[in-house]
């Protein structure tokens, strides 16, 4: 019955990354969704911004990609303009993707990047943010009868934040028995430094210097 579960949790992640692209979550677990803590009050003004993504469990759309950031601005009073962008790490160049999130209840909103999806349920749950230096983000999706797949993320308002923002922003996924093993921290050297409008004011931040495309990438090519 274990390796049949197993073997059933595999294909259904597998599907879903092939499948179904819009999928948010990526890892699988069993059972049904948890219940988490969502914040009881939030200030949807003070979040918006930009946050620079610290860490997160693995998910598709990030392979390969560094720098990654999200900036958040008003449109209306329940409407939220996203805007993700990244680097590849392979090309150096940078892409982004844009959206909305419609806010469904305090700290819970339904963020959609297609005019074919349909913002009627929360999928972006924030678990605990102090609005100035990091935030957790959740999101979780119900396989009936088997599974649950879900995804965590850890923002901060710097590209390197200190020790600690990082260690209270893990203490918010301890609080609700979330897994910190699955956690993959998000390259934040080599990126441009932005201005509160997004717009880059220098070349870089940090050392240029990409372990994936210095050392690894030439690596595997070698070897194949």
């Amino acid at each position: 019955m274990r390796l049949y579960l197993r073997a059933s949790l595999c294909s259904v992640a597998w599907l879903l990354v092939f499948v179904a692209p819009t999928a948010l979550a990526q890892v699988p677990f069993p059972g049904q969704c948890p219940e988490v803590k969502v914040m009881d009050t939030f200030d949807l003004e003070a979040y918006l911004g930009i946050w620079y993504e610290n860490a997160k469990y693995p998910f598709a759309f990030d392979i390969g990609k560094k720098c990654i950031y999200a900036n958040y601005t008003l449109i209306d009073g329940s409407t939220v303009g996203v805007v993700n962008a990244a680097i590849n790490r392979f090309t150096g160049q940078p892409s982004s993707v844009t959206g909305t999130a419609k806010v469904i209840a305090p700290a819970q909103l339904a963020v959609t990047f297609s005019k074919n999806q349909v913002a009627n349920r929360p999928n972006y749950l924030v678990l605990g943010t102090d609005y100035e230096s990091y935030a957790v983000v959740y999101s979780c999706t119900n396989l009936p009868p088997l599974a649950h797949l879900k995804i965590v993320w850890i923002l901060t308002r710097e590209r390197k934040p200190s020790p600690d923002t990082v260690a209270t922003a893990k203490e918010v996924l301890d609080n609700n028995q979330i897994s910190r093993k699955f956690l993959i921290d998000t390259l934040q050297k080599g990126c441009p430094i932005l201005d509160d409008n997004e717009t880059e004011t220098t070349t870089t931040l940090g050392d240029d210097d990409d372990d994936f495309t210095t050392t690894t990438l030439p690596n595997a090519i070698e070897k194949a």
